[in-house]
């Protein structure tokens, strides 16, 4: 009996034993199987792909091949690529093809959307410029869902836009141009949130879609067949915007005026019925005020007494003396402001009493020496400098700002001066003996890369600041190609090479005039890490002076095209040091950010902040940089390299403008983090030499 019950137990066990293995035989073999599957498709979309590149190529497989597009092997190992011309996003062994960049290929053959569609999902950029591209662009391309930007400009693209891209809801850049697309562009890509559209030099006709312009960085439809009224808010594009329609647009200046139609016939006859009406009102309430005019003063002389000779002759006396102490201009003189006209007499009179009203401020060789921007010629010219003869010197307008107006003076002798003259507003905002303190500081503090004051003056409300004129143009000029010289060519070294020094003029002059000694003649370049060490709130009790309006316009160059900060600590007093230090960091954040991306920006930079942070979220941060500036590295052969230093670059200006880092970094951190950079690119320049 306990034999038999022991042969039940073998059985049972052995039983069990073979189930399980059963079960995970069954669990193999599927997995085998969705392994085999997950091949087939993987090879499936890699040979769509290829046949993509086949049909761009016109069925040239040799031509197609040599791009190296492999369908033996997969286009992305995660976020790297490994396909020539893709992007690719995601964890490793799940790479996502992300970006398709083939332009000027030589491509002469045609887009099949559906196939690229299927195979790449999640595309976000697809550009094909320069190429010989024919046929369409099909109606297909709408299953991309995901996509931004679309690249298509420069082919022989032909037939009508599909309105099925307006179904593209992500979609920012849209460039056709210079193809041979016709009909009308598509009503539905106004809805769109396009920032940039480029349809210029084709063969559209019909009216232009209600775009709404204002949120728009570039539009253009110049060069086509279009007809009907520019939209209403393209005020900020030019003529070229919508030039060569064949005179088909209207509504705009330099443009003919658009018919009106029957209801603005009707509404311009009620306007002008009522334009009459108020007309004649309008007369007859000043002919009444006319009349009490009269009224008043008829009964004004009978109250005021005569003045008599005596009277006449004090008041001839008083005008002579005025205008004969008021200091002679030219009609291209430094103008005063109106408020102040009428106090320039005494004015006039108190320079004449006691000439150093205008301030001019000391230097040593030694310190001289060190400023490579100082010409003795401008030096000696503020040396002998007096208020009159600035009031007198021909004066040309170089331009205006929030804080006031900046004047080229040419004074007795020649030399030509930069004077900077401060707003009222801004001047009545703190005291004489501030204002004097505080310019006495600055212009003890040297640095090669910062223009020092050589003179200033102050007196009822009225404060100038006088410089070495640099007549060299200035960094927003040259960014955004105002400046016709050549002497400079803004590729990445360049770029590079003005941000490191500027950032050095303004790490030293945070460290030398940071406070503690009351005249700012200690310059310590052991700066403190935290701006909350610096309890000296005012200038005036020797506080921290920070820069105060750092901004492009205010980046000028030398004769030899040396980066120099003007106007440091000119403006009226900021926040307390721990702010007014931190504003300029994120103020040198911006700067960084215009030099990375060649875009104008406003006073604060907001704007350009939000945009650089948006692409960079939609994970494409070669959208941010400059154009320029890559193809200036690209044609000298070293494009990775540097972008990865522009990467290191937009990273440390993202940091500048982050108001939630704690704690923030200092100009001292940042100068260093700057010369790590320069230093990194200069060994890569040398090595590759």
């Amino acid at each position: 009996m306990e034999k038999s019950k022991v042969v039940v137990v073998v059985v049972v066990s052995a039983g069990r034993v073979l189930a399980i293995v059963a079960l995970l035989l069954a669990c193999w073999c599927e997995a085998a199987a969705a392994a085999a599957q997950g091949g087939e498709e993987g090879a499936s979309v890699r040979e769509s792909l290829v046949g993509f590149l086949t049909e761009l190529a016109g069925g040239d497989e040799e031509r197609a091949c040599s791009i190296g597009w492999d369908a033996s092997v997969e286009p992305c190992d995660g976020n790297r690529t490994v396909w020539p011309g893709v992007g690719c996003s995601g964890a490793r062994g799940d790479g996502r093809i992300t970006a398709i960049v083939l332009e000027r290929k030589g491509l002469d053959g045609t887009i099949n959307a559906a196939s690229l569609c299927a195979a790449a999902p999640a595309l976000r950029v697809l550009s094909l410029e320069g190429n010989a591209l024919r046929g369409d662009l099909p109606a297909a391309i709408s299953g991309c869902a995901r996509l931004t930007h679309i690249y298509v400009g420069e082919n022989r693209l032909s037939g009508s836009l599909p309105p099925s891209l307006a179904e593209l809801s992500s979609l920012h850049v849209l460039n056709v141009s210079r193809n041979s697309f016709s009909g009308e562009i598509p009503a539905g890509l106004s809805k769109l949130d396009l920032v940039r559209f480029c349809g210029n030099d084709n063969r559209f006709d019909g009216a232009i879609p209600e775009f709404e312009l204002s949120r728009f960085e570039h539009f253009s439809v110049a060069n086509n067949n279009l007809t009907g009224p520019i939209p209403d808010d393209a005020g900020d594009f030019g003529r070229d915007s919508f030039s060569g329609n064949s005179n088909g647009l209207c509504g705009r200046p330099n443009f003919p005026a658009c018919p009106p139609s029957s209801d603005e016939n009707d509404g311009k006859r009620r306007r002008r019925r009522a334009r009459t009406v108020v007309m004649c009102l309008g007369y007859v309430l000043l002919g009444a005020g006319v009349a009490a005019f009269v009224l008043y003063m008829m009964c004004s002389k009978r109250r005021r007494r005569p003045s008599g000779i005596g009277g006449k002759t004090a008041a001839a006396t008083a005008t002579t003396e005025t205008s004969s102490v008021t200091p002679g201009k030219s009609a291209y003189s430094l103008p005063m402001s109106e408020e102040r006209t009428n106090a320039t007499a005494a004015a006039a009179a108190t320079a004449r009493a006691t000439p150093a009203s205008l301030v001019v401020l000391q230097r040593s060789g030694t310190a001289a020496s060190t400023v490579m921007t100082l010409n003795n010629a401008a030096a000696e010219a503020a040396r002998k400098l007096r208020f009159e003869d600035l009031l007198r010197s021909p004066a040309e307008l170089l331009g205006r700002g929030r804080f006031g107006s900046a004047y080229k003076v040419v004074v007795p002798g020649g030399a030509a001066l930069a004077v900077k003259r401060v707003k009222d507003a801004a001047a009545a905002a703190e005291e004489e003996e501030e204002f004097r303190r505080r310019l006495e500081r600055v212009g003890k503090a040297r640095h090669p890369a910062v223009l020092p004051p050589l003179a200033f003056y102050c007196a009822m409300q009225e404060k100038l600041v006088v410089y070495e004129f640099l007549g060299h143009g200035s960094l927003a000029k040259l960014l955004h190609g105002s400046i016709e010289s050549s002497q400079v060519t803004l590729d990445w070294p360049a770029r590079l090479h003005i941000a490191a020094k500027v950032a050095d003029g303004m790490a030293f002059m945070h460290d030398a005039l940071r406070g503690g000694d009351g005249d700012g003649a200690n310059v310590n370049l052991s700066f403190s890490s935290s701006y909350e060490e610096n309890e000296e709130a005012s200038s005036f009790g020797g506080g921290a002076i920070a820069h105060g309006n750092l901004k492009a316009s205010n980046i000028l160059f030398t004769a030899t095209m040396e980066p120099c900060i003007s106007e440091y600590g000119v403006t009226a007093p900021p926040p307390p040091p721990p702010s007014a230090l931190r504003a300029d960091v994120r103020a040198y954040g911006v700067l960084l950010l215009e030099l990375l991306t060649g875009k104008a920006t406003a006073a604060d930079g907001a704007e350009l902040a939000r945009w650089v942070t948006a692409v960079i979220r939609e994970e494409w941060t070669a959208e941010v940089f400059d154009r320029a500036m890559l193809s200036s590295s690209a044609a000298a052969g070293h494009a990775v390299a540097s972008e990865q230093r522009m990467v290191r670059l937009l990273q440390v200006a993202m940091r500048c403008i982050d108001d939630a880092s704690s704690p923030p970094p200092t100009m001292r951190e940042v100068a260093g983090m700057m010369n790590a950079i320069r230093e990194e690119d200069d060994r890569s320049l040398s090595s590759e030499a």
